[in-house]
């Protein structure tokens, strides 16, 4: 069967069904008020003439674009090469288009700052953002709330106006680390966390501090260091350590990239991992499986979150206003030799 020459217009598969423009409308738009067999005979037509309608004109009309959109504080390569945001990405992106959305990253810097981030948005008639890398002095944060643009951030606490967050359980994860060494016998602890802007290393900073105080025993000496995250941080931090009278038996990193130079800085140091230092990180990226010693490390459920983010800005876009609850996943913690014994 030839298929017939594809009409253009909504006028013209209206002509053809003996109806009118906004009945073959209300069809396409899966609407009520229209009789079932009229619906079929329309749906029939529009697959006989390959008919696609204007879709920016249905979401015009709806006044939304199905669109989401995603955005990071960095450069794009910055994005692809940092140690979690691709898979936290790709499962954003799954779950937004399994739910009939696209999705469009947008990234800040000095040249490409807030205002323009703000102003692609309006343009672009996304119907909500996803901030995966928000922290307290984020200033588009602060744009979108003022905005009332529905956004839902990843891995950072706060609720304002049309704002919600999934998070997982960071200080779970780091009580149950520290707690395990403690009970290894290691009585000299540093955590080498990341800066208090992000609430996720306050929550590990929670965690690792309960977990001392719980212990309860005086001979147990422990300090936080706070500084960026990343393999030099943890060269860094070793030196100074060890430069020091009192030295550490156990290191906990809030970054597995922390934690490769920590390691790399122990070996050339002569110390033995985990014989004289324990190490511990936290991502469970792929290096951790392979540094020598394995890292004992704490892996997020990047692809759950990724979809719960997904999940409650989709609540938010149909809820009639409402904004949902936070959801908090659970951690798992990965032990491994090099925090053994």
């Amino acid at each position: 069967m030839t298929r017939a020459e594809p009409a253009t217009t909504i006028r013209e598969i209206a002509a053809l069904a003996g109806v009118s423009g906004g009945t073959v409308s209300r069809v396409m738009n899966d609407k009520p008020g229209v009789g079932a067999a009229t619906r079929e005979r329309i749906k029939a037509l529009i697959e006989e003439h390959d008919f696609h309608g204007d879709a920016t004109a249905r979401q015009l009309s709806r006044g939304r674009s199905d669109s989401l959109g995603i955005v990071f504080p960095l450069q794009v390569s910055e994005v692809v090469m940092h140690p979690v945001y691709p898979e936290l990405l790709g499962a954003i992106s799954d779950a937004a288009q399994d739910a009939g959305y696209d999705v469009i990253l947008f990234t800040t810097n000095a040249t490409r700052g807030v205002d323009h981030v703000l102003d692609s948005v309006k343009r672009k008639r996304v119907d909500g953002l996803i901030l995966p890398a928000a922290s307290s002095d984020d200033a588009l944060l602060g744009r979108v709330v003022d905005a009332e643009i529905p956004t839902v951030l990843v891995g950072h606490r706060q609720r304002a106006g049309r704002v919600t967050w999934v998070d997982c359980t960071h200080d779970e994860a780091l009580y149950e680390q520290t707690t395990t060494l403690l009970h290894g016998g290691r009585r000299s602890l540093t955590l080498l966390n990341g800066p208090a802007r992000i609430s996720a290393y306050n929550l590990r900073s929670e965690g690792f501090w309960r977990a001392i105080r719980d212990f309860g025993d005086d001979r147990v000496t422990a300090d936080e260091k706070v500084t960026e995250m990343g393999y030099a941080s943890g060269v860094a931090a070793v030196d100074e350590l060890f430069a020091r009278r009192s030295r550490p038996d156990a290191i906990l990193c809030s970054a597995d990239t922390t934690a490769a130079g920590v390691l790399e800085q122990l070996g050339k140091l002569g110390r033995a991992v985990p014989g004289d230092v324990a190490v511990t990180g936290f991502d469970d990226i792929e290096y951790s499986r392979h540094s020598t010693p394995p890292l004992s490390t704490v892996r997020m459920p990047l692809h759950d979150t990724g979809a719960a983010a997904v999940s409650l800005l989709l609540e938010m876009l149909t809820g009639h206003g409402a904004t949902p609850e936070p959801r908090v996943l659970q951690t798992e913690v990965i032990e491994r030799e090099s925090s053994a014994g």
